[in-house]
This record gives C-alpha cells, structure tokens and sequence, in this order.
C-alpha cells in the first residue's frame, strides 16, 4: 500500500469524495469500501425495498448489492458515478431474482382470486399497512394494487387481466394510492 493509505484512518474515509473512494479500492485498500457500504447501504435498501415485499429480502439484496459491488469494482470507469452503478447492480440483482422465482400465478390457481389474496403471507413490518390496504380497499381494488406492487405487472399486464383500459387501470391506481395515502394519513396510530 502507499503512504496515503497508511496514513488514512476510518475518519478519514469520510470526509474523502466517491471517486477517491472508489480508486483507494481499486488500488487494494478495502477500509475505503466500508466507507463506501455506509454512505449507501440504507439508500439502496429503500430502494430496493420498492420492489421487494419484505425488508428481509430487500436487506439480502442489498448486501448482495454491495458484494457484487466490491467484486465488480474494477470495472467501473473513472468518471462514473458509484451511486448509479450500485443502483444499476441493485435493480439487475432484483430482476434476476425475479425471474429465478417460482411464483404459483393466480390465473393457474383452482382457487377462488379472493381466497388467494387471503393466503398471502405478509411480512411483519408491512403486515398492519397491508391489513388496513384489504380493509380500505374493494376487493378489485386491492387485487389491481397487488398486482401493481407485489407482482410488479405493468399497466398492460394488469389492464389485461382485468379486463380494462390501460389509461383506466392507471386513473384506478392513482385514485387507490389517493385514498389510501389520505387513511393513512388520518390513522397514523394504527401503525
């Protein structure tokens, strides 16, 4: 290692920019990365938490972001920004998880739609939000909201599997996220 690395304690890191960061890493000092996973670990979990339904995944995601980050980080180009090069490693992590599992899709299911939706297992944290969801919402609400935010259809899948307009299943979600954000609002307490 050279002299400035010797030099640079923990305290250091943090007052160093991205890209100092990312070359102290590249050149083999791996303290410069721990800086680096606290700057951006609770980014990228929030991030990835829009895509997951529990935090325990987004936190697996995240971290598995980050490995694969310090893995891969010799590639990254000088000039390029960290922030949306984990992003990109995040969101590719998450499609590729995606695809790997092997969700039973309501349609193939025997069951009634309403008795699915009943089965779902919630994790913890979300649990008391997605209870007041299923008690705020129709049932064709609640089912056009799931497959918006737990199947992560687009507009056209889910306009396809109801049977409606794209433009009608988007004014429908607008006017969903609406109601429930004001509940919510109003019933702070109940979470």
């Amino acid at each position: 290692m050279n002299q400035l690395t010797e030099i640079l304690t923990t305290a250091d890191f943090k007052t160093l920019a991205d890209s100092e960061l990312v070359e102290l890493v590249k050149s083999g000092e791996t303290k410069a990365f721990d800086e680096i996973d606290n700057r951006y670990r609770s980014i990228l979990n929030r991030f990835l938490l829009r895509f997951t339904i529990s935090s325990e995944s987004a936190e697996e995601l995240t971290q598995r972001t980050l490995i694969r980050a310090f893995e891969m980080i010799k590639q990254l180009k000088s000039g390029d920004k960290i922030a949306g090069w984990l992003h990109r490693i995040a969101f590719r992590l998450t499609v590729a998880e995606n695809r790997c599992k092997k969700n039973v899709s309501l349609e193939d299911s025997d069951e009634p739609l309403i008795y699915q939706l009943n089965q779902i297992d919630l994790d913890d944290e979300k649990q008391n939000i997605w209870r007041y969801v299923k008690e705020t919402l129709s049932p064709e609400e609640y089912t056009i909201l799931l497959f918006r935010y737990r199947d992560n259809m687009t507009l056209t899948n889910i306009a396809k599997k109801t049977g409606k307009k794209n433009c009608s299943v988007r004014v429908q979600l607008h006017r969903i996220r609406k109601k429930l954000q004001e509940g919510i609002s109003k019933n702070l307490f109940l979470f």
